[in-house]
C-alpha cells in the first residue's frame, strides 16, 4: 500500500494506474485532494460524500448521460457538499464560479498526458477567509 492509498478514506473508487491515481485534468486532481483533505481534517464523514456521489452518477445514468465524465460528477457531488455542511454558502459557491469562469487562470504547463499525483507529497493549505 502506498503512502497515497493510506491517505485517501476508504472505499474512494478512483481512475488509477500502477503508481496510483490518474487525473486527465489538473482541476481534477484539485477537487480530488480538497474533497479528500477535508475528510481527513474531519470536517465530514466520508460516507455522506461517497452517497452524494452515488447519486450523481446514478442521475446521470438514469438520464443516460454517457458524456458527463467521472470527476464531474465529483464535482458536482462536492458543490452539493460544502453547501449541506455549510461550508459555503450556495450563494458564495455561485459567485466564485462566475469570477472563475470569468478570470480563467493561465496555464503555467502544458499538459500532454493524464496527471497523477504523488501521496506523499500532497500539502494542501486550506485556510478560511
Amino acid at each position: 500500500m502506498t503512502a497515497f492509498d493510506e491517505a485517501i478514506p476508504r472505499g474512494a473508487m478512483i481512475p488509477r494506474d500502477g503508481n496510483g491515481p490518474v487525473f486527465d485534468e489538473p482541476w481534477q486532481a484539485r477537487v480530488f485532494a480538497v474533497i479528500v483533505k477535508l475528510c481527513q481534517d474531519g470536517r465530514y464523514d466520508w460516507n455522506v460524500f461517497q452517497q452524494r456521489l452515488i447519486h450523481e452518477v446514478g442521475a446521470a445514468d438514469a438520464a443516460r448521460d454517457d458524456v458527463t465524465g467521472y470527476y464531474e460528477h465529483w464535482l458536482a457531488a462536492a458543490e452539493k457538499l460544502l453547501v449541506a455542511e455549510g461550508m459555503v454558502s450556495a450563494g458564495e459557491l455561485t459567485d466564485r464560479k462566475a469570477h472563475v469562469a470569468a478570470n480563467r487562470p493561465h496555464p503555467t504547463t502544458a499538459v500532454s498526458n493524464p496527471v497523477a499525483v504523488d501521496g506523499a507529497k500532497i500539502s494542501l493549505g486550506l485556510t478560511s477567509a
